[in-house]
């Protein structure tokens, strides 16, 4: 019985001292925000490097030295959630943000393209990255009767090395694309359908909303969805060779997603207070720290977690015999 006391003993005193530390020495460590950012991006298609594809990067949300995210001025007007919970959400939110970038003609934090081995690197001479979460879009290229169109995506600098549980100041990344090839025909059709996702706020909707089709970003036509149309419509007999986008006019009390299937273009308003809100704990120990790309969750409540977790192990066996 006094052993187990030892025991207990022992445990107190190692859970006290696992308090006492800091919070970040049992962790990747806080995000050092003034130190120097780089990214490389790879453009190939298989082992073929892919030269001078242009890429441009946006400054979307700073980022504090606890992973807090905070809109930048610019991306602020626009209603959507920078606050990811998997992959697939930032993908949604690059393709979204690609739209508004485009229509806004936002100037970028950093442009550059690819060189002879496929690789764009960041930041260009004279410039300087910031901690924070990146939008990066790519240029349309054609090479060898191919075209190539990059995927927007959504990077987070500095990134989470998920092996070594360190923050990586020096991120690469593999640009994803779309490659078809290069038809003989010259036009296409494109459709836009409106989705709403608001249950029980019904009658808070708008009657109507505007969207606007982007060629290249440039505006080329404005069209209104609204009830009478089924909330949707279609353009025919495009120009198959330029970059088209669709784009939503805001709509108060939504937050708007674009998403493209084919040639159709989805765009989901969500009412805000039907819409799901990030949970309080998504990075443990840091309340309200959002999910980001890239990165992982800070660890450092797994040892505490399991020193108390053993600490009640040892205390049930004490209580047991104790009862004996």
């Amino acid at each position: 019985m006094k052993k187990m006391k030892h025991i207990a003993a022992g445990m107190l005193s190692v859970l006290a001292l696992l308090l006492m530390l800091p919070m970040q020495a049992l962790a990747a460590g806080s995000i050092d925000v003034n130190r120097d950012e780089s990214l490389t991006i790879s453009f190939q298609d298989g082992a073929a490097a892919l030269t001078g594809v242009q890429f441009d990067l946006y400054l979307t949300a700073t980022v504090d030295e606890y992973g807090e995210l905070t809109t930048t001025d610019e991306f602020a007007q626009f209603q959507v959630n920078i606050r990811g919970e998997n992959d697939e959400a930032w993908r949604t939110l690059a393709s979204t943000l690609e739209g508004y970038v485009l229509r806004e003609k936002l100037t970028p934090a950093d442009s550059g393209a690819t060189d002879d081995q496929g690789l764009a690197v960041f930041p260009t001479e004279g410039k300087q990255l910031r901690a924070g979460l990146y939008l990066v879009l790519g240029h349309q290229i054609s090479v060898n009767s191919r075209r190539y169109d990059p995927a927007p995506f959504m990077v987070m600098l500095p990134g989470l090395d998920r092996e070594n549980n360190s923050w990586n100041y020096d991120v690469t990344v593999n640009a994803k694309y779309d490659t078809t090839p290069i038809p003989d025909e010259n036009t296409i059709d494109l459709k836009v359908i409106k989705v709403w996702e608001d249950q029980g706020h019904e009658k808070d909707r708008p009657k109507e909303v505007v969207v606007q089709l982007l060629c290249d970003g440039e505006v080329y036509d404005t069209v209104t969805l609204n009830a009478e149309n089924s909330w949707r419509h279609i353009w025919t007999e495009l120009e198959e060779g330029c970059s088209w986008t669709v784009v939503e006019q805001e709509v108060d009390g939504y937050t708007v997603v674009v998403t493209q299937e084919g040639n159709t273009f989805i765009v989901t308003n969500t009412c805000v207070q039907t819409s799901p809100q990030p949970s309080p704990s998504t990075t443990p120990g840091i309340p309200g720290t959002p999910s980001i790309p890239q990165t992982g969750q800070l660890w450092w409540p797994v040892p505490l977690l399991a020193a108390v977790g053993l600490l009640l192990v040892v205390l049930g066996l004490i209580r047991r015999r104790g009862c004996r």
